[in-house]
């Protein structure tokens, strides 16, 4: 059997960003089961943080870079000038220190008509349907060349953004290949996921109607993905709709430590929606405790410092919390496996669809997690089977005597299924994926 593949993305190694994982470990599995897997990605990482030793993981793999220009004033900027503004290397500068958006370059344009002009702009041409439209030309004429000349008999797209699948439909009704697209996200469903402008939004959900129509098979993140996709075609596409949850990388997992310490980790960035009330049902909890637990925060640290400071300050708990800046993977799996518990904070009325990175890896490395999410979200089901969740509730009296009696140690956990918790690992999750692939 043919087993060539070309995984096409805009998220690649050496870049570090959450997007990059799911087809970065399915690039890397595949290879070690026989495959051979070229990647198809952009040739300059506009946004991000990197980490050099990804490209590592990678070695045997053919990686095609083609041009790509942001739609923006940065991008342009670059493109005539040559001189280099993306993140990660402003940031190497501390050119973000200080700032109010840590974002990019095009948040800190001034508050004037221009700036009203320029998102204007963004929002109804430059962004349609994504920053990634750029892409696509040089993308499909390499991704024909590569078809032709290596004989790729399979492509894998990840989405969002909506570009990779528009190149997906390309090259479907053009080659002679089979089309697997992989949807990280609900990409139509949720409004932040799309555009709020109509003639943007119908193109994109024209894209979305059209993958469905045309891939050969569909794989999602989450299983309630399926429940959406189901609602919006009316179970049509059923049939060729698979869910495969993303899995941690097993070369990363740190032997099991007994000895862990007394800590809750956080991971990611602290939304400004989560406010306040989990710090303030923290700090009723520990009142009276000898042996308090902290909470050490993993994620960007100025924006995360930016959101939770004032709150902390005001509770008085600053020496309560550790920062964290954003750190190589295989580093963070070691905090979370000394930890005593991870926290999911997303409240109990959103993202019920989503199955979260960070919730991946503590299942993999089958940690308890204090979890404040919907009763019918995707969290709460994975965390139920595992047998790993502490739910918090909307009653936060409920919610104080919860916290006391975990941090007491008054509560004795169920034991983690730990057969389950394998289904969250890289290598199971390429072997899911191979059976699709041997099943076109």
């Amino acid at each position: 059997m043919n087993k060539k593949i070309l995984i096409i993305t805009p998220f690649c190694a050496p870049e570090s960003h959450a997007a990059v994982f799911r087809a970065h470990k399915l690039a890397k599995y595949l290879k070690k089961e026989g495959w051979k897997p070229q990647i198809l990605t952009v040739d300059t990482n506009y946004n991000y943080n990197e980490d050099p030793a990804l490209l590592n993981e990678l070695e045997g793999i053919s990686i095609h870079r083609t041009k790509y220009i942001e739609p923006s004033l940065r991008g342009l900027y670059m493109w005539f000038t040559g001189k280099d503004r993306t993140y990660k290397t402003l940031k190497s500068k501390a050119h973000y220190q200080n700032k109010q958006d840590l974002k990019s370059d095009e948040c800190h344009v001034k508050k004037t008509f221009f700036r009203k002009t320029y998102n204007y702009l963004l929002e109804n041409y430059l962004k349609k349907p994504d920053r990634f439209w750029t892409w696509k030309k040089s993308a499909i004429k390499k991704a024909k060349e590569l078809i032709e000349k290596e004989g790729i008999q399979f492509i894998y797209t990840t989405c969002l953004p909506f570009t990779t699948n528009q190149i997906g439909i390309e090259l479907k009704k053009t080659t002679d290949i089979k089309w697997v697209s992989d949807f990280r996200d609900p990409i139509t469903y949720a409004k932040r996921m799309h555009s709020d402008v109509f003639h943007v939004y119908k193109l994109q959900k024209q894209i979305q109607d059209d993958t469905f129509k045309y891939a050969d098979h569909i794989t999602v993140l989450s299983s309630s993905y399926e429940l959406i996709f189901n609602d919006q075609y009316e179970g049509e596409y059923n049939y060729k709709i698979s869910f495969i949850p993303t899995g941690i990388d097993d070369s990363y997992i740190p032997s099991l430590n007994n000895k862990k310490k007394n800590e809750i980790i956080f991971v990611g960035e602290y939304l400004k929606e989560y406010e306040d009330h989990f710090f303030r049902i923290y700090k009723k909890a520990i009142q009276g405790n000898q042996d308090v637990p902290k909470i050490r925060m993993i994620g960007n640290i100025e924006i995360n410092k930016k959101q939770v400071s004032s709150y902390i300050k005001k509770l008085n708990i600053e020496d309560n919390i550790i920062f964290e800046d954003h750190m190589p993977q295989n580093k963070l799996y070691e905090f979370i496996n000394n930890s005593r518990y991870a926290l999911i904070l997303v409240g109990n009325k959103t993202h019920w669809w989503n199955n979260f990175a960070k919730l991946v890896d503590y299942i993999a490395l089958q940690k308890h997690v204090i979890a404040l999410v919907p009763n019918i979200s995707e969290a709460k089901s994975e965390l139920e089977k595992t047998k790993s969740g502490i739910f918090l509730t909307d009653n936060d009296t409920k919610n104080i005597g919860i916290l006391k009696r975990v941090f007491d140690k008054e509560n004795s956990e169920e034991e983690i299924d730990t057969d389950y918790c394998k289904r969250y690992l890289a290598s199971s999750q390429t072997k899911s994926f191979v059976q699709i692939f041997n099943s076109l």
